[in-house]
């Protein structure tokens, strides 16, 4: 026997209202994972890339800190007592050790990892020339500013590109994390007129029924 035309109309309408609202309720779902992303993307920029980035400022001020007070030391026409200096480049020495430390625990991707390698090794070698400098040279005015001028300059020019190339690492992968937030909030405004759409969709399917 051939069920009523009414009632078939009334069980398309309540199938076309359930897939609506498991599509609305999927939606949401992926929404809710979306923004969890969007938290997450967000978290990483300031723990990942803004923080790493505080501390190569640092890193960066305390270097030029070093150079600067080596520079007025070797270029003094009547040379100062070398303790005061010495006690202060161990202690911006040690800082550094210690802002390195800090910056390597942060997450790194493989390129920063490998600069921040070459970064060590450069600090090494300046802090090796930087030793000269002060201790070995230091009856020699002349070959003490030719060294500062030459070797140490060049190691120096090699430690501040370095730390250059990390400081725009840091902003090329906290772009990159804008970017992703920036896709998962274009695909939220999309699930979003989605959601829209459906319940735009049941509410004519109830009109319909209810008033045809």
């Amino acid at each position: 026997m051939t069920p009523p035309s009414n009632t078939r109309s009334s069980v398309r309408s309540v199938l076309l209202i359930v897939s609506c609202l498991g599509l609305i309720l999927t939606s949401i779902f992926l929404n809710r994972r979306s923004m969890n992303d969007i938290q997450q993307a967000s978290a990483s920029i300031y723990k990942d890339r803004l923080v790493p980035m505080g501390m190569l400022v640092d890193l960066t001020a305390t270097v030029y800190r070093k150079r600067l007070l080596l520079e007025t030391f070797v270029l003094a026409t009547h040379k100062p007592d070398t303790g005061p200096m010495a006690s202060t480049l161990d202690r911006l020495n040690r800082q550094t050790d210690s802002l390195l430390t800090e910056f390597e625990k942060t997450s790194l991707t493989v390129r920063e990892a490998s600069q921040l390698q070459s970064l060590k090794q450069q600090l090494t070698v300046y802090n090796q020339l930087e030793g000269e400098l002060t201790t070995k040279l230091n009856d020699h005015p002349t070959a003490q500013q030719a060294l500062f001028a030459g070797g140490s300059s060049t190691a120096f020019g090699q430690v501040a590109h370095t730390l250059n190339d990390l400081v725009s690492l840091q902003l090329t992968v906290g772009e990159e994390l804008l970017g992703e937030s920036r896709g998962q909030t274009d695909y939220i405004y999309v699930l979003t007129a989605l959601q829209i759409g459906l319940v735009l969709m049941i509410g004519l399917s109830l009109f319909w029924h209810r008033f045809r």
